[in-house]
């Protein structure tokens, strides 16, 4: 009998050794993924948007987008910018292998990117990164299986900077950016990994700079105005820039807000 209990207990044991540790993950969202319509399955299958919380990063107005934005101005993140409004919402599904973490990646950049089954992480012009808790013992086997992956995606390159910027991906693919704080209250994200899209900004000039407020402000109020929803549903969901401000005064009044 005592044998027959012991067996049964070192079973226990060697299935409580072999049982995956299971982390928590976020997405770490500026711009139209957290409110864009074509975005809205993504959301559903892979966000629990109940858990969703405001925090602090460096991000501003940056990138010029395609036909489909009417050519406006779209969000990046920046290291040298002043901390804005950001939000971080919890991944539906725990991250217990690196399968789990490149199958996130694979369908957050298919909502970025609009696009399905792309098999990809990375495009031309913006690319997934990862960001990890300091204060959290690093996954070494996950990130030494996200730096492999980042190493065989033939777009994942470098991201356009201002001077004195410093890379804001790293060669491994990992997000430079401190760790996010809550808004309120400030304490840390209480979560262990964080996936976020980065993209290109549009910078011009030499040295390279980034468009000021009356260009950003210029494209919207020259485009249709569907196209200055993107900065008003921002503000909706509480997306916030240290441009906000000053945009605001020169944007055209939105449509509903009119008299």
């Amino acid at each position: 009998m005592f044998q027959s209990w012991l067996r049964r207990l070192l079973k226990r044991r060697n299935r409580k050794v072999s049982e995956p540790v299971a982390f928590k993950a976020g997405v770490l969202i500026i711009g139209s993924l957290l409110w864009d319509k074509g975005r809205q399955a993504w959301r559903d299958a892979r966000l629990d948007m109940s858990q969703s919380e405001l925090v602090s990063a460096p991000i501003r107005y940056g990138r010029r987008s395609g036909e489909r934005r009417g050519h406006t101005y779209t969000m990046v993140f920046s290291r040298g910018a002043q901390a804005g409004h950001a939000r971080v919402v919890l991944c539906s599904r725990a991250i217990s292998s690196a399968e789990d973490l490149i199958v996130e990646s694979l369908k957050l950049w298919e909502a970025e990117a609009l696009s399905s089954d792309s098999g990809r992480i990375a495009s031309s012009w913006g690319r997934v990164a990862l960001l990890c808790n300091p204060n959290r013992k690093s996954p070494v086997d996950l990130l030494n299986a996200w730096a492999e992956r980042v190493g065989r995606e033939k777009n994942y390159r470098s991201i356009s900077q201002a001077t004195d910027e410093g890379a804001l991906v790293s060669k491994d693919g990992i997000l430079q950016i401190d760790w996010p704080r809550r808004v309120e209250g400030e304490a840390a994200i209480d979560l262990d990994l964080l996936l976020v899209t980065a993209n290109d900004p549009t910078l011009t000039g030499t040295p390279p700079v980034y468009p000021s407020v009356e260009t950003i402000v210029g494209a919207w109020n020259g485009a249709d105005e569907e196209h200055a929803e993107y900065f008003w549903k921002n503000t909706d969901y509480g997306i916030r820039t240290f441009q906000d401000d000053k945009i605001r005064v020169g944007l055209r009044p939105r449509r509903q807000e009119r008299v």
